[in-house]
């Protein structure tokens, strides 16, 4: 199942008035396409040309672009867009992104979204994504004084497996391991030890200590909700369950339901395709918007739980 996405859009050359479609990339996998990893660094990627003139531009486009090894998701917000209209954007690219990875790939730090201006932004912030969990454990080891270049101290050590994990199987097992890791007193400590890499003029090793406080943070959220969750249960309800394995288009059909921005837009996506009004539907589209609430995004659940009750007919 394909991560990166695009869509065309229609355009007008300024020059010649020639109208014309062209294709833009807005969600772009590192690992699945390095290749649009390498057009946004060049800053080509939205990037067009008029058939008919030959006049350059650049399509008005947002980009999310979704980088797992360093564990990164960043927006390029489209130049002079108001910021409520970009925020929904960006929401509805990130439910796309989360509903198209495996569900092991859907981990806590997808909803931290960091926002740069355009394409250009996106790619300077790549510059500073040079990072792996190993990078990262080695600036902090650095940073706390280990002698023994073999041996990291513990929480080098807890905080390298935490951001190594890839399975929430890999993550219970550390947190299991180095409990400390949930301490509230962790998120203090690693903002201190940040500020004070920064005053050091040692930035690699701040941003290692500010991406270990985020994703703790992040964790140690989840966690609460599902705690408070067990401790107040809401009542009974039934579970829908597919009987029947998501066709071969499910996955353009779902992109299609979270880019409808309105009821009548779902109502006319209902009749196009009339799979969405059945049982087995409902029942893919609730296990999307059960991995939204496992990796903590619950407006996005919400919104996924709101599309459900429009097709069902119940809105």
């Amino acid at each position: 199942m394909p991560i990166s996405y695009s869509q065309p859009y229609e355009l007008v050359c300024p020059t010649c008035q020639t109208p014309f479609v062209a294709e833009a990339w807005l969600i772009v996998d590192a690992e699945e396409r390095p290749d649009l990893v390498q057009a946004i660094r060049d800053v080509t990627l939205h990037d067009t040309r008029c058939p008919s003139c030959g006049q350059t531009g650049v399509v008005p486009a947002p980009i999310l672009l979704h980088d797992r090894r360093a564990r990164a998701v960043l927006f390029g917000v489209p130049y002079e867009m108001p910021e409520a209209e970009w925020n929904e954007l960006a929401q509805g690219l990130l439910w796309m992104l989360i509903g198209a990875l495996p569900r092991e790939d859907q981990l806590p730090y997808l909803g931290n979204v960091q926002a740069e201006a355009g394409v250009a932004g996106v790619a300077e912030a790549l510059d500073q994504l040079n990072y792996t969990p190993q990078s990262a454990a080695e600036a902090i080891g650095d940073a706390l004084g280990s002698d023994d270049s073999d041996e990291l101290p513990p929480l080098a050590e807890a905080i390298m497996r935490m951001l190594a994990a890839e399975t929430p199987e890999e993550l219970q097992a550390v947190l299991h391991e180095y409990p400390f890791l949930l301490d509230e007193a962790m998120d203090e400590g690693l903002a201190g030890l940040a500020e004070a890499a920064v005053d050091a003029g040692e930035f690699e090793i701040s941003q290692a200590f500010e991406r270990a406080r985020i994703s703790l943070t992040q964790l140690r959220q989840t966690l609460d909700q599902s705690s408070q969750s067990r401790a107040n249960p809401k009542p009974t309800a039934t579970v829908v369950q597919a009987s029947a394995p998501p066709p071969a288009n499910w996955n353009t059909i779902r992109r299609a339901v979270l880019a409808c921005e309105d009821a009548s837009e779902l109502a006319a996506l209902r009749a196009e395709y009339p799979i969405l009004a059945s049982a087995d539907a409902d029942a893919w589209l609730a296990e999307d918007q059960q991995a939204l609430r496992d990796v903590g995004d619950l407006g996005g659940a919400q919104l996924i739980g709101e599309a459900r009750a429009v097709l069902r007919g119940e809105r």
